[in-house]
C-alpha cells in the first residue's frame, strides 16, 4: 500500500513517472505540479525540481521539500532545460501543439519527457476501452479517492490526434493508453552524440 496521503487517477501513475528518471538526472520540472506530492517524490532523486502550476490557490498548499522550488507560472512561459520534465493531467489544459512545442523545448538533450494525460473519448474512436470501465470503478472502489482541488478542463483532441502532434513534435514518442481514461507519453531528447 503506498504511504501517500491520498490517491486519484493521477497518483495511480506516480510509480510509473518515477521510474522514468533518468540515473544520470539532476534537475526535473513538474508542470501542473498542484500540492507538490510528486514533486516531493522526484526531489528524492534529482537534486533540484521546480514545480509549476497556474493555480495560486493550490500552490498555497504545496508541500514543502528539499530541493524543490515552486512557481506560479504558465510552463510555456519558461526558459532552460531539464533532465527530466513531467506533465501530469496538464497538457490538456493549453493547445496541444504549442503545449507539445514547449515541452520538447524544455527538455535537456539526454533527458526525458514523461506525460500522464487526458484524452477525449468517444463510442466510435475507443470502442475497445469500453469494456473497461468495470475495471475501473472497481479501482476506485478499492481506494480511498481524493479528488484534485486544481482546475479542471476536459480534454479536447482525441487520442488518434493526440497520437498524430505528438508524432509530429516529439519524433520517437511512445504513446500508450492507460486505464482511467489516461495516456502516457515517453520521449528522450537524444543527445547529439547518441
Amino acid at each position: 500500500m503506498s504511504a501517500d496521503p491520498y490517491w486519484n487517477h493521477n497518483t495511480h501513475y506516480h510509480r510509473w513517472l518515477l521510474d522514468r528518471i533518468p540515473s544520470t538526472a539532476r534537475t526535473a520540472l513538474d508542470i501542473g505540479c498542484g500540492d507538490g506530492l510528486l514533486a516531493g517524490k522526484i526531489a528524492r532523486r534529482c537534486e533540484s525540481v521546480l514545480g509549476v502550476d497556474l493555480d495560486a490557490e493550490v500552490l498555497t498548499r504545496a508541500i514543502p521539500a528539499e530541493g524543490v522550488t515552486y512557481r506560479r507560472t504558465d510552463f510555456r512561459h519558461l526558459e532552460g532545460h531539464f533532465d527530466f520534465v513531467t506533465a501530469v493531467a496538464s497538457l490538456h489544459h493549453v493547445p496541444l501543439r504549442e503545449g507539445l512545442a514547449a515541452l520538447r523545448g524544455l527538455v535537456a538533450p539526454g533527458g526525458t519527457l514523461a506525460v500522464i494525460g487526458l484524452w477525449r473519448m468517444s463510442r466510435l474512436g475507443d470502442p475497445l476501452y469500453l469494456p473497461l470501465i468495470p475495471v475501473i470503478r472497481l479501482v476506485d472502489l478499492l481506494h480511498p479517492t481524493v479528488t484534485d482541488p486544481a482546475p479542471l478542463a476536459q480534454p479536447r483532441e482525441t487520442l488518434r490526434e493526440i497520437r498524430t502532434a505528438a508524432r509530429e513534435a516529439l519524433p520517437g514518442a511512445r504513446l500508450r493508453r492507460r486505464l482511467m481514461w489516461r495516456y502516457s507519453l515517453l520521449w528522450h531528447n537524444r543527445a547529439p552524440s547518441e
